[in-house]
């Protein structure tokens, strides 16, 4: 059975013992603080009896917290031991037994190693255990004969120890924690020297947001172990093949200040652990003339060996250098102690070893761009993915800065609009680091024309500004001379072209140099391109969907919509328990109209009318054209005589306004029917045939009026 498998199966027997022991520790401590044990007035033989059951119980928890790691001690378990060990000590002390001296300190003992191992919440818990068992005879016991002499001072000295190890239990956690932080730290900043000391990674990189953060460390510390292992393997073949003492290989730093052992295997403990100057020894005459130096026959006591930190009877020297491309990188040597000389074989051997050293960093180097790409096209993909699927402008912002900020991280970012008629552009969407300001926060929607700045150059060219990415010549001006963001050294403006005409442009922005450089600037200009054609598409959607629910002649919501709106608006209303109205309208004598004056002037009336409704409604009502020169229209959350104050202000309205034509002026009226919801009718269908036949008796009656149900209801009813 394998660690793993016997470890699950441990894991899940344990919490059945668990629980039984936790079960008796618990009666037991019940019968103590109920004053039926542990007590004067109890049975001696009987607190023997149960101090042994409960010590037991404590036992068998004691040795499965022996057995099991310490992370997988559950909370309850932690809880259910504190209490099995205050329970046994406490019912030991309480016995009268033959000690010359007081023993009840060994509460506060208990207490405080208790807290000092356990959680910060299971140690203030333990103080209330113990607590309880002190008080619970003493408050729940048969007889009160009040406070026993020193309980005072007892629960005092309780709290005191509980409280000063749950302080110490905290500190020390604190303290670990950091240490944590620390070495976690250390190791990956250790991590990142060796990947830039092998060239796996460029110096002058930044760090990055977390996910890519987390890629960027992952790919390096796989590529920084497989380097590891390949020095490893072939300096262990070195040494042994050669029956050396010791097989090193030096490298250089990042900066070539320094040289380093990066790997060894050696016989020897005295190998040095701190820098190595290039220039000293016999390892100097290697980086200075970059050729093998094989030293025969070494007297005793020569300290010219500088990766040793004392005299180890070196009897031969072999080192060879490593050069990648023409730099030097480090020197890889090997010496004996047994009096035996390094010949030409072995000088081929090493340098050879030296070679496949430098090939072993140069593919690791080439498998770690190569992963660095597929993520970063990874990211490329789900960027291309996630736009393509958004509807809306507003999506297209969010998404597309979300994901550049995957691919390029920045501190700002902006997307600005352009109109080629207006010759305008306006900043639709702004992103930027919390350091910034509110000031950056006010250029959302900020409408300027085309001037000198970097929007409207790009706009103008149709190619990216600044040359490269970077700004050499202090602050850009980006969109007007008023809007200045300091201390950007990076900074990309990229033009949004759908077929060949300018939309608009994506900027982002980072205070440090180099960011966007030219695998991930052409990156993002195909991001670009596919923002444009997103937000293209969007307008297109935008207008279809405005096309599908608006009258194209009015700008009213068409009958489809009144329909849908309706329903909502019933199912709302019925949720919420309350009334709304629905107005159904008609333009009268609108035939004569475009008999008389023409079809287009009819249109402008049908225009000029539902001007009108827009005009003197609320935000919340629904004016629809129902069709022909119909009307409907929704007064929301309004009883019947509120919605009749409404019908007549806008009736008036209607009839104030005044149209001309070739045949002459001429005015209109409307007239109207109106019904409520629920009390004329609870089903939409019947809610709009009683409107219309509302309607039917003011246009009937004389037009240029407002007619409730209500209102026929009643008449019908007195003449009857």
């Amino acid at each position: 059975m394998s660690i793993s498998t016997t470890t699950l199966t441990r894991n899940r027997n344990e919490p059945l013992g668990a629980t039984m022991s936790g079960g008796v520790t618990l009666f037991v401590a019940l019968l103590h603080v109920f004053a039926v044990i542990g007590v004067a007035h109890s049975d001696r033989a009987a607190d023997i009896a149960f101090l042994a059951v409960v010590g037991f119980s404590t036992l068998v928890m004691v040795s499965a917290v022996w057995r099991a790691a310490a992370e997988q001690i559950s909370r309850l378990f932690e809880l259910q031991l504190s209490l099995g060990i205050l329970t046994t000590v406490m019912l030991a002390v309480r016995l009268e037994g033959p000690f010359p001296f007081d023993v009840f300190p060994l509460v506060y003992l208990s207490l405080a190693l208790l807290v000092t191992f356990q959680s910060r919440v299971a140690g203030v818990v333990s103080i209330v255990f113990a607590l309880s068992l002190y008080w619970g005879p003493i408050l729940l016991g048969p007889s009160w004969r009040g406070l026993p002499q020193g309980a005072v001072s007892d629960s005092v000295f309780i709290v005191l120890f509980g409280m000063l190890a749950v302080v110490v239990q905290g500190t020390e956690m604190i303290e670990r924690r950091r240490q944590y932080r620390r070495e976690v730290a250390e190791e990956r900043e250790n991590l990142l020297r060796q990947a830039r000391e092998y060239r796996l990674l460029s110096t002058r990189r930044s760090d990055t947001p977390t996910g890519r953060a987390e890629a960027e460390e992952l790919i390096t510390r796989d590529a920084v172990d497989a380097v590891n292992h390949g020095i490893y393997a072939g300096l262990s073949l070195l040494k042994h093949g050669l029956r050396a003492h010791t097989a090193v290989l030096l490298w250089m730093d990042v900066r070539n200040d320094k040289l380093h052992i990066k790997e060894l295997v050696s016989d020897s403990d005295a190998l040095i652990e701190a820098p190595i100057e290039p220039a000293k020894g016999v390892i100097g005459g290697i980086t200075r003339r970059r050729e093998p130096v094989n030293l025969r026959d070494v007297r005793p006591g020569f300290r010219g060996i500088s990766y040793y930190r004392r005299n180890e009877d070196v009897t031969s020297f072999l080192g060879v250098p490593v050069i990648e491309e023409g730099h030097l990188r480090g020197v890889l040597c090997v010496d004996r102690i047994d009096g035996r000389n390094f010949d030409d074989t072995d000088i081929e051997l090493v340098a050879e070893v030296a070679t496949h050293l430098v090939r072993t960093i140069e593919n690791e180097r080439l498998f770690t761009t190569i992963e660095r790409s597929k993520y970063e096209l990874s990211r490329f993909f789900d960027a291309s993915r996630r736009l393509n699927g958004t509807l809306t402008p507003q999506q297209v912002y969010d998404v597309a800065l979300e994901c550049v900020g995957d691919l390029a991280p920045y501190e700002f970012a902006a997307i600005t609009s352009y109109d080629p008629i207006l010759k305008r552009h306006r900043v639709v969407a702004v992103d930027h680091a919390a350091d910034f300001g509110e000031i950056v926060e006010s250029w959302q929607g900020l409408d300027f024309e085309s001037n000198t700045g970097l929007v409207s150059m790009v706009v103008k060219n149709r190619h990216y500004l600044p040359f490269g990415g970077q700004l050499r010549d202090g602050p850009a001006v980006l969109f007007t001379r008023d809007e200045v963001l300091e201390g950007l050294q990076s900074m990309l403006v990229l033009p949004l072209i759908v077929s060949d005409k300018p939309i608009g442009t994506f900027i982002v922005a980072h205070r440090r140099p180099n960011q966007f450089a030219a695998e991930r600037r052409e990156m993002l200009e195909v991001v670009a391109n596919q923002v444009a054609v997103t937000l293209q598409n969007a307008s297109l959607y935008a207008q279809m969907e405005e096309m599908a629910t608006t009258d194209g002649l009015t700008g009213l919501a068409n009958h489809r919509t009144f329909q849908t709106r309706l329903d909502e608006t019933i199912a709302r209303h019925r949720r919420q328990n309350r009334k709304f109205c629905l107005l159904l309208t008609d333009i009268d004598h609108f035939k004569p109209v475009n008999d008389t004056h023409g079809h287009t002037v009819g249109d402008e009336v049908l225009r000029q009318v539902s001007r009108c409704f827009e005009a003197n409604l609320r935000e919340t009502d629904l004016p629809c054209r129902y069709g022909g020169e119909e009307f409907a229209i929704i007064l929301d959350d309004t009883e019947l005589e509120g919605a009749r104050v409404i019908a007549n202000r806008v009736r008036e309205e209607v009839a104030k306004l005044a149209f001309t034509s070739d045949v002459g002026g001429f005015s209109c009226t409307i007239s109207m029917g109106l019904t409520e919801w629920p009390s004329d009718a609870e089903h939409k269908q019947h809610l709009i045939e009683l409107a219309d036949q509302a309607l039917y008796v003011s246009k009937d009656g004389g037009r240029n009026r407002v007619t409730a149900h209500q209102e026929l209801v009643e008449d019908a009813l007195q003449a009857s």
